[in-house]
């Protein structure tokens, strides 16, 4: 990378308000560490309260996700990888942005997921999270989870949580990239 092209990236960040950014590998260490540093930058933000909470819960859960559901980096056997940006706007909402590898067969379930939640009110998204509790953990064979991941994003958003898959077949096999966020 020619450092002018760093000094772009570096001051398009400021410019967007990022507080947070990472692109690398997961793992557990990993996500407790960028925990801690989007801990302080919040603290130095004054983003305490519900809002910094909510944010902090839905970076928790969009890492989490990355982590349990990506696939194997190509040509890094038992590694994870992602990115994340998390940043500040003028009128004070913050936005998270996750990405990671998905396998190319859970794009179209990963639509029908989001898409619904995308047009549903907060208290139609609060209704379905209700009653996904009340459902049996793992209703749906691909999940690890009880089924909430998306709900508590939506749920904590303030605006519809936005994504894109991108095919990345030939590149990376039968992969596509991942990309969630959610304005707090």
């Amino acid at each position: 990378m020619h450092i002018d092209v760093f000094s772009v990236f570096r001051n398009t960040a400021d410019f967007s308000g990022v507080l947070l950014y990472y692109n690398g590998p997961l793992s557990q260490n990993v996500i407790a560490t960028m925990g801690e540093i989007l801990r302080h930058r919040l603290g130095s933000a004054d983003a305490g309260g519900p809002k910094g909470r909510k944010l902090f819960s839905s970076f928790i859960e969009m890492a989490q996700n990355a982590l349990h559901y990506s696939p194997d980096a190509p040509g890094y056997p038992g590694e994870k990888i992602g990115a994340v940006a998390v940043g500040r706007r003028g009128s004070g909402d913050y936005y998270i942005v996750f990405g990671n590898l998905v396998h190319n067969s859970q794009s179209q379930r990963i639509r029908d997921r989001i898409e619904p939640l995308r047009s549903m009110t907060v208290g139609e998204i609060r209704n379905a999270y209700r009653e996904q509790l009340r459902q049996e953990p793992c209703v749906d064979a691909a999940s690890k989870g009880a089924g909430l991941g998306f709900l508590t994003l939506a749920r904590d958003a303030s605006e519809p949580i936005e994504y894109s898959l991108i095919d990345m077949s030939g590149e990376a096999g039968d992969l596509a990239y991942f990309y969630i966020q959610a304005t707090v």
